[in-house]
C-alpha cells in the first residue's frame, strides 16, 4: 500500500466481467491518467470541496491509513492484538472500531516504547510486524512493502492522529456486486472504492479485506482475486476501516446444450423461482405424484400422515384442483394450530423452569398461540400483543416474553432474531463482523426496553431510568436499527391514550417494526414459514438476516413479503401460496442437471421427520397413541407444550430444549442412538406387538396376502406398493413358515425405511 500523496484516486475502477481479469499493474498505471479523469468529471478532487477539512500535503493520515494497515495485516483481528485481553501487552480495539483507544495504546502505552520519533527505522511498532525483531505474530509484511512505508512515514511525521482532519470514510463499493462464472478454475477481480466525505474517492483494492462466507467454493486472495472452486454462491465480504461491502459470486457449470423447459407456473413463486434456476441452467424436477404430494403436505400442515382412506380418496379424485382443495381442508385442521403453536413455544423458549414459567403460564401461552392460529390472527396483531404485553401472564399470556427473557439486553437480542430474523448479540461487545450493527445499535434497541419491570409477577413501567452506554459512560439515544429517530410519545398518542401505556417506548418499537419496517418484519417471517416448508429458508440459516449472508433468490423474498403485507398479514393465505406453488409440489428425485442443487429449490428435498412428526406418525402407522406424563391420555406429541413429558423417543429424536430462540437448537441429524431405538427400542416393539393395533387388527381381519401387504403400505408410506414390492412381500410372505411372524417383519421393515422417517 502506498501513501496518498494527492487527493485523487490512484485506481480508477474498470468494469470487470465475467473471465476476465485486470492485472494489478494495469490497474496502478491508471494513476497516471488521473488528470484527464479529474478534467471528465469521472473523479473528484477533494479541493473542490473546500468546507472540508484538507490534509497537509504528504500527510498519512492514521484514521483512514495507518488504521487501514493494521487491519489488512490483521493486527486489531480477534486473535491477535484484538483480543479482549492483547497480545503481547499490546491490547487493539477490535478490527479498529476505536482508533482513538488504538493510538493511545500504540504511542503513550508502557511509556511510548513502541516509538520512536527520533529514529522511525528504530520502532517497535514498526520492527516487530516487519519481522525485523521478534514478533509472536509473525512477518506481516516486508521492509520493502506499501505497508511498511506507510507506518514509517508516519512515524517520521510524528506519530499524530489526525481525528478531526481526516476525511470521513462514508462508504466503500465493490465491482463487480454481481458475477457468474461459468465453471470451476475461472477467476474474477474484485475491486474496492472508498468514498470519503468531500467527494474524495480512493481505489483501496489492495487495502480492503476479504472474508468468505461460504467456504470450499471459491478462493480469494489479499489483492480480490477470485478463483471458482465448486458449484453454488459465495458472497465474498469486503472491510475497509469499519465500512463493509458485499460482492455474490454465483460459481454454475455451463451446459452449452442446456435448453428451458417451460414448466408452467402456479403463481407468482414459480415465476421467481424459474427466473433463477434459467440463470444457473439448472432445471426443475417434474411434479410430484398424488401420493408424495399428499403425505408431503399432510406432514407440513398437520404434522401426521394421511390415513389410507384419505390416500384411497385422493387417488380416486379426478378434479382438476384436488390438490388446492387438499390444502384448504388441512389448513382448517385443528392439527394445523398445534403445529405452529409448537413451533412458538419453541422460539419463545416456552417451558416449565421455577421463577420463569410455571406449568399454568406454559399451558396458557399454548392455548393462546392455538387460538392465534387456528382464528387466523393477522401477524401484525401477533407481533404487537407480544411486544406490547403488560400484566400477568394467565390474564395476558403473550406476557410470557417478558418473563422468558428478563433483562432489556435480552429482550433486545430475542425480539431481532424471533420478529426480524436478526441475530444482534455480537454487537454487544463490539460492532458486529460480519453485519452493520454497532454496539450503539445493540444498546439503543435495548433502551426500549429498559424501562419495563416485573412486580408480583406483572409486567409495569418504570419512570426515571436512565441507560448507559457501558464503555462510554453517556446516555443512548433511543432510535430504531434504521437509524431513524424517535419522536415519543407522539401528540396523538397524548390525546387518545392514557396512564404510563402513553410513555411506553414498546409501542414505539411495535408501530415501527409494523410500519416502516414492515418489509423487514414481513420477510423475517415469509422467510420462517418457507424454510419449515422446504427444508431451507431464502435466507439460510432462517434467522439470520445480515448483510454477509444475503438471500438466495431476494426478488421471490421481497414478492412474498409484499403479497404477504398486501393480504392483510394473513398466515394461512401464506402457508397456502406456497403450498400451491410447483415449487413446493416438484417431486424429490433429480433430473440430471439438479441432482447436486440444494440452493435454489428446483426439487424437493429430503427432509428428516421431526420428532413430534415421528412419534405421531409412528402412533398413527400402529394404532397405538403415546402416553405423556402428566398430561390426559389421547394428546399427541405436537400437543403437548411442556418438554417435561417423560417421552425418551422425543429427546432421543432432537426435541429442543428450548434454551436458545435459534430454530438450530431442533437437531434433525440422524444418530445412532436413534437409528438403534427405532429399530429394537420399546417405542417400536410394543405398538408392533399391542392388542388392538393396526398388526393386531390386520392378522385378526383374515385378509390375503395382497390387501395385507397393500394395508402395510398405506399406514407406513401412505402409498401402495408398486407391483415389484408387492411381488416380493408377497414371496416373503408365502415362504414364511409363521405368517404372523412375517407379516411384523415386513411392517417393521417399512416402518424402518428412509420413506417413512423422511418428508419427500
Amino acid at each position: 500500500m502506498k501513501a496518498s500523496t494527492n487527493n485523487v484516486v490512484r485506481r480508477s475502477a474498470p468494469q470487470i466481467t465475467t473471465r476476465r481479469v485486470v492485472p494489478q499493474s494495469t490497474l496502478r498505471g491508471l494513476a497516471g491518467v488521473a488528470v484527464v479523469l479529474l478534467a471528465a468529471g469521472l473523479i473528484f478532487d477533494q479541493s473542490a470541496h473546500a468546507d472540508q477539512p484538507t490534509p497537509a500535503p504528504n500527510q498519512v493520515s492514521f484514521v483512514n491509513e495507518v488504521m487501514a494497515v493494521l487491519g489488512k495485516a490483521g493486527c486489531n483481528a480477534g486473535v491477535c492484538h484484538g483480543n479482549a485481553s492483547g497480545k503481547g501487552g499490546l491490547k487493539l480495539s477490535l478490527r479498529g472500531y476505536n482508533p482513538r483507544a488504538d493510538l493511545e495504546a500504540i504511542t503513550r502505552d508502557q511509556l511510548g516504547r513502541r516509538v520512536n520519533l527520533a529514529t522511525a527505522d528504530a520502532s517497535l511498532f514498526l520492527q516487530k510486524p516487519a519481522g525485523m525483531v521478534e514478533h509472536g505474530g509473525g512477518q506481516r509484511f516486508g521492509v520493502d512493502s506499501d505497508f511498511y512505508r506507510v507506518i514509517h512515514q508516519w512515524l517520521q511525521q510524528g506519530a499524530k492522529g489526525d481525528f478531526d482532519r481526516a476525511p470521513r470514510l462514508e462508504k466503500i463499493d465493490v465491482s463487480p456486486e454481481l458475477s457468474i462464472l461459468a465453471k470451476p478454475g475461472l477467476k474474477q477481480q474484485l475491486v474496492v472504492r472508498a468514498h470519503f466525505a468531500g467527494g474524495l474517492i480512493r481505489d483501496v483494492t489492495d487495502q480492503a479485506i476479504y472474508e468468505l462466507i461460504n467456504q470450499g467454493i471459491v478462493d480469494v486472495d489479499g489483492r480480490g482475486l477470485v478463483i471458482a472452486k465448486e458449484v453454488g454462491e459465495a458472497p465474498v465480504l469486503i472491510r475497509f476501516l469499519g465500512q463493509k461491502a458485499l460482492s455474490r459470486i454465483t460459481v454454475i457449470q455451463a451446459r452449452p446444450d442446456f435448453a428451458w423447459s417451460n414448466p408452467s407456473a402456479h403463481n407468482f413463486i414459480d415465476t421467481h423461482v424459474f427466473a433463477k434456476l434459467k440463470a444457473v441452467q439448472v432445471l426443475p424436477s417434474e411434479l410430484s405424484s398424488d401420493t408424495e404430494f399428499l403425505r408431503r403436505v399432510s406432514f407440513d400442515t398437520v404434522g401426521l400422515p394421511p390415513t389410507p382412506a384419505e390416500v384411497r380418496a385422493f387417488l380416486v379424485d379426478k378434479r382438476p384442483d384436488k390438490r388446492s382443495r387438499k390444502i384448504a381442508e388441512l389448513l382448517e385442521r385443528p392439527e394445523f394450530a398445534d403445529v405452529w403453536a409448537l413451533y412458538w413455544l419453541d422460539l419463545l423458549r416456552a417451558d416449565e423452569t421455577p421463577g420463569v414459567l410455571y406449568p399454568k403460564g406454559v399451558w396458557a401461552l399454548s392455548r393462546w398461540l392455538r387460538k392465534s392460529v387456528e382464528d387466523n390472527m393477522p401477524y401484525d396483531q401477533f407481533v404487537r400483543r407480544f411486544l406490547t404485553a403488560r400484566g400477568s401472564l394467565l390474564a395476558n399470556p403473550p406476557a410470557a416474553l417478558s418473563h422468558v427473557f428478563r433483562q432489556p439486553n435480552e429482550k433486545a437480542e430475542a425480539i431481532a432474531q424471533i420478529f426480524l430474523g436478526t441475530r444482534l448479540e455480537c454487537a454487544q461487545c463490539h460492532d458486529h463482523p460480519f453485519d452493520r450493527w454497532t454496539q450503539s445499535d445493540y444498546n439503543s434497541l435495548s433502551t426500549f426496553f429498559y424501562q419495563v419491570g416485573r412486580k408480583d409477577g406483572q409486567d409495569y413501567y418504570a419512570e426515571g431510568q436512565v441507560y448507559l452506554e457501558p464503555e462510554k459512560n453517556k446516555q443512548v439515544h433511543l432510535r430504531f436499527l434504521d437509524g431513524s429517530a424517535v419522536q415519543w410519545p407522539p401528540a396523538d398518542r397524548l390525546a387518545s391514550e392514557k396512564g404510563d401505556g402513553v410513555r411506553d417506548r414498546r409501542i414505539a418499537l411495535a408501530d415501527w417494526m409494523l410500519g416502516p419496517a414492515k418489509q423487514w418484519t414481513a420477510r423475517a417471517l415469509v422467510n420462517r414459514v418457507w424454510g419449515k416448508l422446504l427444508g431451507r429458508g431464502i435466507v439460510e440459516p432462517v434467522d439470520d438476516f445480515r448483510f454477509s449472508n444475503p438471500p438466495v433468490n431476494e426478488p421471490l423474498l421481497d414478492a412474498l413479503a409484499d403479497d404477504f403485507i398486501a393480504h392483510g398479514y394473513d398466515f394461512k393465505r401464506l402457508v397456502g401460496t406456497i403450498l400451491l406453488s410447483r415449487t413446493y409440489q416438484a417431486s424429490s428425485r433429480p433430473n440430471g442437471t439438479n441432482g447436486t442443487d440444494q440452493t435454489y429449490f428446483s426439487r424437493a428435498m429430503l427432509r428428516r421427520l421431526s420428532a413430534e412428526q415421528l412419534l405421531d406418525g409412528l402412533s398413527q402407522a400402529t394404532g397405538i397413541e403415546e402416553e405423556f406424563r402428566a398430561v390426559p391420555a389421547g394428546f399427541r406429541a405436537a400437543q403437548v407444550p411442556t418438554n417435561h413429558t417423560g417421552s425418551y423417543f422425543l429427546k432421543t429424536f432432537g426435541r429442543p430444549p428450548r434454551k436458545s430462540v435459534c430454530s438450530c437448537e431442533r437437531s434433525q441429524t440422524p444418530t445412532l442412538p436413534q437409528t438403534l431405538h427405532l429399530m429394537n427400542g420399546t417405542t417400536m416393539m410394543k405398538r408392533l406387538r399391542a392388542e388392538g393395533g393396526t398388526l393386531d387388527r390386520l392378522l385378526k381381519a383374515k385378509l390375503d396376502d395382497n390387501r395385507l401387504i397393500e394395508e402395510f403400505y398405506l399406514h407406513a408410506l401412505s402409498r401402495p406398493p408398486q407391483p415389484a414390492e408387492l411381488a416380493h412381500a408377497r414371496g416373503y410372505l408365502t415362504e414364511a413358515d409363521d405368517r404372523a411372524q412375517a407379516a411384523e417383519d415386513l411392517f417393521w421393515a417399512l416402518l424402518n425405511s428412509r420413506r417413512f422417517l423422511f418428508n419427500h
